[in-house]
């Protein structure tokens, strides 16, 4: 198995954790064998992470540096970055935040499931890794919404899913060409879950139990606005929007879980977190952003 085979690119988006992106990167070099071209989407860090990617660019030139003048967000920087993928002539693209740590059995298992995958249903979608936290439990942010029959590939290492997130995601050049590309104007949050969701549908998608990847966050917690600092508080506008956007999108059924959801929230907000006032508006004013959010979907030419 070599980069002969198949044209993998990675793809790497960060901003501003340069210590966590030289262990991503030193993971992913070690599957440089594998790898057509590694893209790292620098979405104008300032903490040195633009001069660190120079003096490994001038070493290695599988490294395609995009080193963008603002920050646009993770939703467009993976959109800048799987596009980049696609003008290399990728047929499968690998793409991670900036604080995965990949080994070099994550990308071989991932391969192999594609082979596994292509063979029992002539096609395959998105396949993702199996996240786990520094203690090696599950990564409670990442862990992918399974499908109906989750059971539906007669290989017991893979588990149907509905979504997954972009920490060691392995996508289908092919579906990319077909569905396009994630949405820049999410912006933050939902965008993964958004594509994935959207290829899923369409290409058989699975969990690889043993293409294990670790996430090196803070916490080992999902994203909650009861518990979640203040000043963090208004980018929950996004998370809102993005997931009024989606449910409109996948029906009367989705739109109706959504609006439960969304009430439940606001009454446990009001009964059991600070900031009340602030939390409400913003959640409100997500609800009503995404009633009128109608994004375009980027397709390839």
């Amino acid at each position: 198995m070599n980069n002969e085979s198949f044209k993998n690119v990675a793809v790497i988006v960060t901003f501003n954790k340069l210590n966590f992106l030289k262990k991503c990167l030193d993971g992913v070099l070690k599957s440089s064998d594998l790898l057509h071209k590694i893209v790292v989407v620098n979405n104008a860090s300032t903490d040195g992470t633009e001069r660190y990617l120079a003096d490994i660019n001038r070493k290695n030139h599988q490294l395609v540096v995009i080193n963008e003048m603002e920050n646009l967000g993770g939703a467009a920087g993976f959109n800048r970055g799987i596009k980049e993928a696609m003008q290399l002539k990728a047929d499968a693209v690998w793409v991670m935040d900036d604080d995965t740590i990949p080994t070099r059995e994550t990308l071989v298992a991932l391969i192999a499931a594609r082979q596994n995958v292509q063979a029992e249903f002539n096609s395959w979608g998105v396949l993702a890794s199996n996240v786990r936290w520094t203690d090696g439990s599950a990564a409670l942010m990442n862990v992918p919404q399974s499908g109906k029959p989750w059971n539906q590939s007669k290989n017991s290492n893979l588990i149907t899913i509905d979504s997954s997130s972009f920490v060691s995601m392995y996508i289908n050049a092919i579906a990319v060409k077909r569905l396009g590309l994630p949405i820049s104007d999410f912006f933050i949050w939902g965008d993964d879950v958004e594509f994935s969701h959207r290829i899923s549908t369409q290409y058989p998608s699975f969990c690889v139990i043993d293409s294990h990847v670790l996430h090196k966050m803070a916490q080992n917690q999902k994203v909650d606005i009861l518990t979640d600092d203040k000043k963090r508080v208004p980018r929950y506008f996004y998370d809102v929007r993005n997931k009024m956007y989606m449910a409109k999108k996948q029906g009367f059924r989705a739109r109706m879980r959504y609006g439960i959801h969304f009430c439940a929230v606001i009454v446990r907000v009001l009964f059991t977190s600070q900031y009340k006032m602030l939390k409400v508006f913003t959640m409100f004013k997500g609800l009503f952003a995404g009633i009128v959010f109608n994004p375009k979907i980027e397709k390839l030419n």
